[in-house]
């Protein structure tokens, strides 16, 4: 589950505007139909999405957690497909739904905030960071994620470098350190 966090990151710093969810239901109503199991609907949204057809590969993973696949062994598949087709909406929705069923997840909570940051949506993203911290108040990629947030989307330095200091505490020689540091307010960089 590394990947995850390194793709809220990621999608943290984009900016971008996407389709609003859909159903998808009349997308993949034939998939139904034809009996699969939802390991062979696993099996096949992998095999799609390998080769690069994103849509159909999110057609198939989707009608696989609609049939009862589990959300643990499909949702990380289905979310990065989503994200490589750049659908950071419908990747947050599905993220939405699954984080009903195991709320206490950080790496899920971090990146539910940072698809929710990537549309626009910043108010979100803030409750979403600032729920994980109550929960996980040592989890540096939360800090550093909720740093960025308010340095870069909502115009507040002082929240921004409460939690920069904050990253610098907890992983002072961490990947994000530098910048960190040179986002600092004052001189005690």
């Amino acid at each position: 589950m590394n990947w995850i966090r390194e793709m809220a990151l990621a999608c943290s710093l984009f900016a971008a505007g996407c389709s609003h969810a859909a159903s998808g239901q009349s997308a993949i109503a034939p998939l139904h139909r034809r009996g699969q199991t939802t390991e062979e609907l696993v099996e096949r949204g992998r095999a799609f999405a390998m080769v690069g057809d994103l849509t159909r590969g999110e057609q198939y993973l989707s009608a696989a957690l609609q049939r009862g696949a589990g959300p643990p062994d499909v949702l990380p598949l289905l979310v990065h497909v989503c994200v490589e087709a750049g659908r950071y909406r419908v990747a947050a929705e599905y993220l939405r739904m699954y984080r009903v069923e195991e709320p206490q997840s950080a790496n899920a909570q971090l990146l539910y905030g940072s698809l929710e940051a990537a549309v626009g949506d910043r108010e979100v993203a803030r409750l979403e960071y600032e729920t994980l911290l109550r929960s996980h108040p040592d989890d540096s990629t939360g800090h550093y994620a909720l740093a960025v947030l308010f340095r870069d989307a909502m115009g507040d330095p002082s929240s921004s470098d409460a939690h920069f200091r904050e990253y610098l505490r907890l992983s002072p020689h961490g990947e994000h350190a530098a910048e960190a540091r040179a986002s600092l307010l004052d001189a005690a960089r």
